[in-house]
């Protein structure tokens, strides 16, 4: 009996040592994010490729940076020629880098696991990152930290998404709940999305500050929900038509379509109805529009980038 427990367990442990490496080697072709700049002549992806590729309009390599392992999140400044990049797994911390200079400014006081939330506020200001110890950092345009907090008392989640209000220096995240924090990081709110414990993973705004719309993970047993909240963070609506978790979240520069990247690319109206959708290969996790809202930039689990144009049709694909 001792001798068939110790095979058991052996076999065991090559069994999960097998899917761990399959896991990571999957996880390795992953492109997690793409950004489309505001002048919609580049864009930014990064992954698991060990780079930040910047791309023409027209999907021809223009420039490409050294970054050991994994991308999470890219956001162009809204104004400047430069990229927030937020990341993890990796020994290289997120950064901000000019692409007109190539200057590098490296992000300090994020946790050794790293990050998965960035954004700018409007004006490109202050850029907050979100990350995997529950930390909000703020920076100013320079890259030099002004504030840290955490997202809330005795909580150290993983924060998976943040967004600023595009009206108010007020901050929402996700992760186990949305929460709302001012500046300074004080608590204004916090909701529980679902009954169930499913994490979120992604939040986007309205440019109204109307309202903003939130993607979850799912489960098993509960389909991954798109969610319509108001200003006040009530729930306008709750939709589970996706396989596929929700990874970003993208509205167009008129404001009238948002595109989600899951197991297919879906694009709705400002009602959450659905207007179109593009089948996929395989899931998507990066979704942006183009500055004149013509066209969707997406990246997939299996290194796909793919331009649809604005009703969700396949443009052309690079492997």
């Amino acid at each position: 009996m001792n001798i068939r427990i110790k095979v058991l367990t052996i076999l065991n442990f090559l069994i999960i040592l097998s899917c761990n490496q399959i896991i990571a080697q999957n996880e390795k072709e992953i492109l997690w994010t793409t950004a489309w700049s505001p002048n919609g002549e580049l864009i930014a992806i990064g992954g698991n490729v060990n780079s930040l590729n910047i791309y023409n309009a027209d999907l021809k390599l223009h420039k490409s940076f050294p970054v050991k392992n994994t991308i999470t999140r890219v956001k162009w400044h809204p104004s400047k020629n430069m990229i927030a990049v937020a990341t993890q797994l990796s020994t290289e911390k997120s950064f901000v880098i000019n692409l007109d200079s190539n200057e590098k400014i490296e992000l300090t006081g994020i946790s050794p696991d790293g990050a998965r939330g960035i954004d700018w506020n409007l004006t490109g200001e202050y850029l907050a990152v979100a990350d995997n110890d529950g930390q909000i950092l703020i920076y100013n345009v320079k890259g030099q930290l002004i504030r840290k907090f955490v997202n809330q008392t005795n909580s150290t989640k993983g924060i998976t998404d943040i967004a600023w209000h595009p009206k108010k220096n007020i901050l929402t995240t996700v992760t186990d709940q949305i929460r709302f924090l001012d500046i300074e990081g004080n608590l204004i709110k916090s909701i529980k999305h679902r009954p169930e414990e499913v994490m979120l993973l992604s939040v986007a705004w309205h440019k109204s500050g109307d309202f903003f719309v939130t993607g979850d993970y799912g489960d098993e047993k509960d389909k991954s929900l798109l969610q319509y909240w108001n200003e006040k963070g009530e729930l306008l609506k709750s939709i589970d038509i996706s396989i596929g978790e929700y990874r970003n979240l993208s509205w167009n520069p008129d404001g009238n379509r948002l595109a989600t990247a899951s197991d297919a690319l879906r694009i709705w109206d400002t009602q959450g109805n659905l207007i179109s959708v593009g089948n996929s290969k395989d899931y998507l996790w990066g979704v942006s529009w183009n500055k004149n809202g013509k066209k969707i930039i997406t990246s997939s689990t299996q290194q796909r980038i793919a331009l649809w144009n604005k009703k969700a049709k396949k443009i052309i694909t690079i492997e």
